[in-house]
């Protein structure tokens, strides 16, 4: 990106572009190589995928939650609890945007905030 460009999207309130936008609106706004677990939409009321990512939890001590509280409905307050007895930090998003074009997307993230490349990030 050239300075004009650069300068036109501070103009217009754009700030600084995104890397791989897709890739991070996918992954609740981090990227996919920093992704340790993620829950799609049709997994949230299994109680096998919520013992599961509860152990996860237990093993990475490192991460944040990521939790997309429009997807997630009944079923935030229930991550949102593993979060904190695990003691793991945890964001609520809210952004209607952002997943509604895709096919059974993800609602629940344990991220790292740095690349960790776990190649089998889905429960199940």
């Amino acid at each position: 990106m050239d300075v004009n460009e650069r300068l036109q999207q501070e103009q217009l309130g754009n700030g600084s572009p995104k890397i791989n936008p897709d890739e991070q609106n996918r992954y609740l706004g981090t990227f996919r190589e920093r992704v340790i677990v993620a829950i799609k939409v049709s997994q949230l009321g299994n109680s096998n995928i919520q013992s599961q990512f509860a152990a996860s939890l237990k093993s990475h001590s490192i991460g944040k939650v990521l939790i997309d509280q429009q997807l997630a409905g009944d079923y935030f307050s229930t991550y949102v609890g593993l979060a904190t007895q695990s003691k793991h930090s945890f964001t609520l998003l809210s952004d209607p945007t952002k997943s509604a074009h895709q096919e059974d997307p993800i609602a629940v993230v344990l991220a790292a905030s740095t690349a960790v490349n776990v190649d089998n990030i889905y429960l199940g």
